[in-house]
Protein backbone atom coordinates (compact mmCIF):
# COMPACT_ATOMS: atom_id res chain seq x y z
CA UNK A 1 0.00 0.00 0.00
CA UNK A 2 1.36 3.44 -0.94
CA UNK A 3 1.92 6.04 1.83
CA UNK A 4 -1.10 8.15 0.80
CA UNK A 5 -3.38 5.13 0.79
CA UNK A 6 -1.97 4.05 4.15
CA UNK A 7 -2.67 7.51 5.59
CA UNK A 8 -6.27 7.38 4.37
CA UNK A 9 -6.68 3.93 5.88
CA UNK A 10 -5.28 5.18 9.18
CA UNK A 11 -7.78 8.05 9.17
CA UNK A 12 -10.66 5.62 8.60
CA UNK A 13 -9.40 3.47 11.46
CA UNK A 14 -9.26 6.49 13.76
CA UNK A 15 -12.80 7.45 12.76
CA UNK A 16 -13.95 3.92 13.56
CA UNK A 17 -12.14 4.11 16.90
CA UNK A 18 -13.89 7.38 17.73
CA UNK A 19 -17.27 5.85 16.94
CA UNK A 20 -16.72 2.71 18.98
CA UNK A 21 -14.58 3.92 21.90
CA UNK A 22 -15.03 7.69 21.99
CA UNK A 23 -13.30 10.76 20.62
CA UNK A 24 -10.84 11.12 23.51
CA UNK A 25 -9.52 7.58 23.00
CA UNK A 26 -9.16 8.13 19.25
CA UNK A 27 -7.36 11.43 19.84
CA UNK A 28 -4.95 9.90 22.35
CA UNK A 29 -4.00 6.95 20.19
CA UNK A 30 -4.03 8.99 17.00
CA UNK A 31 -1.33 11.15 18.54
CA UNK A 32 0.70 8.07 19.39
CA UNK A 33 0.31 6.51 15.95
CA UNK A 34 1.16 9.67 14.04
CA UNK A 35 4.27 10.28 16.14
CA UNK A 36 5.97 7.47 14.18
CA UNK A 37 6.53 7.22 10.42
CA UNK A 38 4.35 4.19 9.67
CA UNK A 39 6.57 2.55 7.12
CA UNK A 40 9.62 3.15 9.26
CA UNK A 41 7.99 1.23 12.08
CA UNK A 42 7.11 -1.61 9.74
CA UNK A 43 10.64 -1.75 8.33
CA UNK A 44 12.09 -2.00 11.85
CA UNK A 45 9.57 -4.70 12.77
CA UNK A 46 10.19 -6.95 9.75
CA UNK A 47 11.82 -10.18 10.70
CA UNK A 48 10.63 -10.13 14.31
CA UNK A 49 8.77 -13.22 15.51
CA UNK A 50 6.83 -14.35 18.56
CA UNK A 51 6.41 -17.80 20.05
CA UNK A 52 3.38 -19.68 21.35
CA UNK A 53 3.15 -23.30 22.54
CA UNK A 54 6.49 -24.15 20.96
CA UNK A 55 5.66 -22.64 17.56
CA UNK A 56 7.16 -19.56 15.93
CA UNK A 57 5.09 -16.94 14.08
CA UNK A 58 5.85 -13.79 12.12
CA UNK A 59 4.02 -10.70 13.34
CA UNK A 60 1.25 -9.49 11.01
CA UNK A 61 2.13 -6.02 9.69
CA UNK A 62 -0.80 -4.62 7.75
CA UNK A 63 -2.39 -1.16 7.39
CA UNK A 64 -5.93 -2.41 7.99
CA UNK A 65 -6.65 -1.80 11.69
CA UNK A 66 -3.01 -0.73 12.08
CA UNK A 67 -1.94 -4.21 13.12
CA UNK A 68 1.60 -3.10 14.05
CA UNK A 69 0.06 -1.24 17.01
CA UNK A 70 -2.23 -3.84 18.59
CA UNK A 71 -3.15 -7.48 19.23
CA UNK A 72 -4.07 -8.15 15.61
CA UNK A 73 -0.34 -8.57 15.00
CA UNK A 74 -0.35 -11.85 16.94
CA UNK A 75 -3.89 -13.23 17.00
CA UNK A 76 -4.33 -13.25 13.22
CA UNK A 77 -1.15 -15.27 12.50
CA UNK A 78 -2.09 -17.90 15.11
CA UNK A 79 -5.59 -18.37 13.72
CA UNK A 80 -4.55 -18.13 10.07
CA UNK A 81 -2.06 -20.97 10.52
CA UNK A 82 -4.89 -23.18 11.82
CA UNK A 83 -7.07 -22.23 8.87
CA UNK A 84 -4.31 -23.09 6.40
CA UNK A 85 -3.73 -26.41 8.16
CA UNK A 86 -7.42 -27.19 7.55
CA UNK A 87 -7.34 -26.28 3.85
CA UNK A 88 -9.93 -28.28 1.93
CA UNK A 89 -11.91 -29.07 5.06
CA UNK A 90 -15.01 -27.40 6.49
CA UNK A 91 -14.09 -24.16 8.25
CA UNK A 92 -16.33 -21.55 9.90
CA UNK A 93 -15.16 -18.11 11.01
CA UNK A 94 -17.25 -16.14 13.52
CA UNK A 95 -16.53 -12.45 13.00
CA UNK A 96 -15.37 -11.26 9.58
CA UNK A 97 -11.67 -10.65 10.23
CA UNK A 98 -9.41 -12.83 8.09
CA UNK A 99 -10.90 -11.64 4.78
CA UNK A 100 -9.43 -8.19 5.44
CA UNK A 101 -5.93 -9.69 5.27
CA UNK A 102 -6.10 -12.81 3.11
CA UNK A 103 -8.15 -14.45 0.41
CA UNK A 104 -10.54 -16.79 2.22
CA UNK A 105 -12.89 -19.50 0.97
CA UNK A 106 -14.47 -20.60 4.23
CA UNK A 107 -17.89 -19.80 5.70
CA UNK A 108 -18.06 -16.50 7.61
CA UNK A 109 -20.74 -15.44 10.11
CA UNK A 110 -20.89 -11.87 11.40
CA UNK A 111 -23.96 -10.35 13.03
CA UNK A 112 -23.26 -6.76 12.01
CA UNK A 113 -20.75 -6.51 9.17
CA UNK A 114 -22.27 -6.57 5.71
CA UNK A 115 -19.87 -7.88 3.09
CA UNK A 116 -20.04 -10.26 0.11
CA UNK A 117 -20.31 -13.86 1.29
CA UNK A 118 -20.82 -12.96 4.95
CA UNK A 119 -23.80 -14.52 6.72
CA UNK A 120 -25.40 -12.02 9.11
CA UNK A 121 -26.31 -14.13 12.11
CA UNK A 122 -25.87 -14.16 15.89
CA UNK A 123 -23.07 -16.45 17.10
CA UNK A 124 -25.25 -17.65 19.97
CA UNK A 125 -28.09 -18.61 17.63
CA UNK A 126 -26.54 -19.51 14.27
CA UNK A 127 -27.71 -22.89 13.03
CA UNK A 128 -26.98 -24.94 9.94
CA UNK A 129 -27.12 -28.57 8.88
CA UNK A 130 -23.41 -28.37 8.12
CA UNK A 131 -20.84 -29.39 10.73
CA UNK A 132 -17.31 -28.00 10.76
CA UNK A 133 -13.84 -29.40 11.23
CA UNK A 134 -12.58 -26.02 12.46
CA UNK A 135 -14.34 -22.98 13.90
CA UNK A 136 -12.30 -19.82 14.56
CA UNK A 137 -13.13 -16.46 16.08
CA UNK A 138 -10.78 -13.48 16.35
CA UNK A 139 -11.59 -10.85 19.00
CA UNK A 140 -15.33 -11.25 18.47
CA UNK A 141 -16.87 -13.18 21.36
CA UNK A 142 -16.06 -10.41 23.86
CA UNK A 143 -18.55 -8.20 21.97
CA UNK A 144 -21.34 -10.78 22.18
CA UNK A 145 -23.93 -9.64 24.70
CA UNK A 146 -21.76 -6.65 25.65
CA UNK A 147 -21.95 -4.30 22.67
CA UNK A 148 -25.65 -5.10 22.36
CA UNK A 149 -28.78 -3.85 24.06
CA UNK A 150 -29.91 -5.14 26.44
CA UNK A 151 -26.61 -6.43 27.73
CA UNK A 152 -26.36 -10.15 28.51
CA UNK A 153 -23.21 -10.91 30.53
CA UNK A 154 -23.54 -14.67 30.09
CA UNK A 155 -24.25 -14.62 26.35
CA UNK A 156 -20.63 -15.42 25.32
CA UNK A 157 -21.07 -18.76 27.12
CA UNK A 158 -24.13 -19.49 24.99
CA UNK A 159 -22.18 -18.55 21.87
CA UNK A 160 -19.33 -20.97 22.68
CA UNK A 161 -21.81 -23.74 23.53
CA UNK A 162 -23.64 -23.16 20.25
CA UNK A 163 -20.43 -23.19 18.20
CA UNK A 164 -19.23 -26.33 19.96
CA UNK A 165 -22.47 -27.98 18.82
CA UNK A 166 -21.52 -27.21 15.21
CA UNK A 167 -18.24 -29.14 15.35
CA UNK A 168 -17.80 -32.59 13.87
CA UNK A 169 -16.51 -35.25 16.28
CA UNK A 170 -12.85 -34.42 16.75
CA UNK A 171 -13.37 -30.89 15.42
CA UNK A 172 -11.58 -27.86 16.88
CA UNK A 173 -12.80 -24.45 18.05
CA UNK A 174 -10.24 -21.67 18.53
CA UNK A 175 -11.23 -18.24 19.88
CA UNK A 176 -9.03 -15.26 20.75
CA UNK A 177 -10.25 -12.99 23.53
CA UNK A 178 -8.56 -9.69 24.44
CA UNK A 179 -8.54 -9.09 28.18
CA UNK A 180 -9.82 -5.88 29.76
CA UNK A 181 -12.47 -5.10 27.14
CA UNK A 182 -15.41 -7.00 28.61
CA UNK A 183 -15.16 -7.50 32.40
CA UNK A 184 -17.76 -10.27 32.26
CA UNK A 185 -15.63 -12.27 29.80
CA UNK A 186 -12.57 -11.74 32.03
CA UNK A 187 -14.55 -13.07 34.99
CA UNK A 188 -15.81 -16.08 33.02
CA UNK A 189 -12.27 -16.87 31.90
CA UNK A 190 -11.09 -16.75 35.50
CA UNK A 191 -13.89 -19.14 36.47
CA UNK A 192 -13.00 -21.52 33.58
CA UNK A 193 -16.65 -21.20 32.58
CA UNK A 194 -16.10 -21.51 28.82
CA UNK A 195 -15.04 -25.12 29.11
CA UNK A 196 -11.90 -24.63 27.04
CA UNK A 197 -9.95 -27.86 26.79
CA UNK A 198 -6.79 -25.78 26.33
CA UNK A 199 -6.14 -22.15 27.18
CA UNK A 200 -3.04 -20.15 26.20
CA UNK A 201 -2.17 -16.49 26.72
CA UNK A 202 0.03 -13.81 25.19
CA UNK A 203 1.13 -10.62 26.94
CA UNK A 204 2.33 -7.41 25.33
CA UNK A 205 5.67 -6.29 26.77
CA UNK A 206 6.75 -3.17 24.87
CA UNK A 207 5.70 -0.09 22.97
CA UNK A 208 7.09 -1.83 19.87
CA UNK A 209 4.14 -4.24 20.13
CA UNK A 210 6.24 -7.23 21.16
CA UNK A 211 4.38 -10.17 22.72
CA UNK A 212 5.44 -13.14 24.84
CA UNK A 213 3.66 -16.26 26.01
CA UNK A 214 2.33 -15.97 29.55
CA UNK A 215 0.42 -17.88 32.22
CA UNK A 216 -3.10 -16.89 33.29
CA UNK A 217 -1.86 -15.41 36.58
CA UNK A 218 0.45 -13.12 34.59
CA UNK A 219 -2.33 -11.68 32.43
CA UNK A 220 -5.25 -11.61 34.88
CA UNK A 221 -6.39 -8.02 35.37
CA UNK A 222 -4.66 -6.61 32.26
CA UNK A 223 -6.26 -3.49 30.84
CA UNK A 224 -7.61 -2.56 27.43
CA UNK A 225 -6.56 0.77 25.84
CA UNK A 226 -4.23 1.40 28.75
CA UNK A 227 -0.56 2.07 28.08
CA UNK A 228 -0.95 1.04 24.44
CA UNK A 229 -3.76 0.82 21.86
CA UNK A 230 -5.95 -2.26 22.26
CA UNK A 231 -5.18 -5.17 24.54
CA UNK A 232 -2.24 -5.68 26.87
CA UNK A 233 -2.98 -9.40 26.96
CA UNK A 234 -4.82 -11.98 24.91
CA UNK A 235 -6.29 -15.39 25.73
CA UNK A 236 -6.49 -18.10 23.05
CA UNK A 237 -9.05 -20.72 24.02
CA UNK A 238 -9.48 -24.11 22.35
CA UNK A 239 -12.34 -26.60 22.46
CA UNK A 240 -11.66 -30.06 21.10
CA UNK A 241 -14.94 -31.82 20.32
Amino acid sequence: MRPLAAARQRLRDLQRLAQTRGFSVALRFGARWTSFPVWGRIARARGRRFHLAGESYAYLLHPYNLTWSNERAVEVPVVWRLVRQHAGRRVLEVGNVLAHYFGVAHTVVDKFEHAPGVINADAAEYDTDQRFDLIVSISTLEHVGFDEQPREPEKPLRAVANLRRLLVPGGLLCATLPLGYNPHVDRLLGEHAFGFTRQLALRRVSARNEWVEAAWDEVRGCRYDGRWPGAEALVIGFVQA
